[in-house]
């Protein structure tokens, strides 16, 4: 009867994690860069790899309806990956990411 009572208790408890799409549009001028999306609980993620022969700058604004977005910026070595993330307070129904990059 325990094993009942735990799973009717998990099924009442609220969802907190919903999937919500996020968009990623490169515009890179001079260099080569690679972008992958995803997302955990209520932040956003972006993987920028730098395949190119140049270093670059980039800069990536997360924007997700009313939040104002603040931008984050990375310099990325030839063949060099890292992830940018963003946090949002309010409920996600999609995120739209813009990446800028140019040679460094």
């Amino acid at each position: 009867m325990k094993l009942l009572l735990v799973g009717l208790f998990g099924l009442s408890l609220p969802f907190t994690a919903a999937a919500f799409p996020v968009d990623v549009e490169v515009q890179s001028d001079g260099v080569s860069i690679v972008a992958s999306s995803s997302y955990l609980s209520n932040i956003a993620t972006v993987t920028l790899v730098n395949e190119g022969a140049e270093n670059a700058l980039c800069e990536a604004r997360f924007v997700n309806g009313p939040e104002r977005p603040s931008p984050s910026r990375v310099r990325l070595n030839t063949g060099e990956q890292t992830v940018m993330t963003q946090a949002f307070q309010r409920h996600i129904n999609r995120v739209r990411v813009t990446v800028s990059c140019k040679p460094d």
